[in-house]
């Protein structure tokens, strides 16, 4: 795997992780525990703008981990790559502890780490997914050009040039398989985030905040703001990811 692609990789996740650890979520701790600024809204501004760097960063690894495994052949041969995004959740997770420890001036042992567990889970199960996908993807049409190029040899025939899959030019295109994989990840990650939101919805009823028809428009816009917008937002870096992916990650024969 190539040195600059794994320069690429961590300049384009790590600024994103630091932002998130070492910058909003100490900027949310202070601002729900100060009376006044917790009812204005910046504290939904923070709030959001933390969903937005967390959907950014998970949209940026996605093609990474294409490029990677599709360019090195199998999901195997990325063991660097895998090493380098754990890196980046640890300076996420460990980053937002030790930040929040700063803030009030002692580790705090009353923190839910049991959240930060489930929420890393949840973060990896697109990724892995993708990963699994790419490296069935990419063994398999090895196999067969491999079969292929072999049978036209003995017809004295030349294997016709494919289309090559990366990077992403379009947000959408059926024809290309990696992103339709690229999609299927985004889509979970829509799907997740959705039903967060709307289990913490429900909390806040069981809890007993009253919820009328005129908290609809609200709650809808707000669900527009923090999973549909940034979620879209998400596929287009999708598509700028690749490119700056294949650029550090030339193509090589797939034989």
């Amino acid at each position: 795997m190539p040195r600059s692609f794994l320069k690429t990789s961590a300049l384009l996740i790590y600024p994103l992780m630091a932002i998130y650890a070492l910058l909003l979520v100490p900027a949310y701790e202070i601002i729900a525990f100060d009376v006044t600024l917790a009812s204005t809204l910046l504290f939904d501004a923070v709030d959001m703008l933390m969903g937005w760097v967390e959907i950014a960063a998970l949209a940026l690894m996605l093609p990474l981990l294409i490029t990677a495994v599709y360019r090195a052949g199998s999901a195997k041969a990325c063991r660097a790559l895998y090493l380098l995004l754990g890196g980046a959740f640890m300076l996420k997770y460990v980053g937002a502890i030790l930040a929040l420890s700063i803030v009030h001036g002692a580790l705090d042992a009353t923190l839910n780490y049991g959240s930060y567990l489930l929420s890393l889970v949840l973060e990896l199960l697109p990724l892995a997914l993708t990963v699994l996908l790419v490296h069935r993807y990419t063994v398999n049409e090895s196999l067969t050009l491999a079969a292929r190029r072999k049978a036209l040899e003995k017809l004295g025939m030349a294997l016709e040039a494919k289309e090559e899959p990366l990077p992403f030019t379009r947000l959408f295109d059926r024809r290309n398989p990696l992103q339709k994989m690229m999609l299927l990840a985004v889509s979970i990650i829509f799907a997740l985030r959705l039903l967060a939101y709307i289990m913490s919805e429900v909390a806040y009823i069981i809890l007993g905040f009253s919820f009328t028809l005129s908290d609809l428009s609200v709650t809808l816009l707000y669900a527009f703001l923090t999973v549909l917008l940034p979620c879209f937002l998400g596929l287009v870096l999708c598509i700028g990811g690749s490119k700056a992916a294949a650029r550090a990650y030339p193509s090589v024969d797939m034989d």
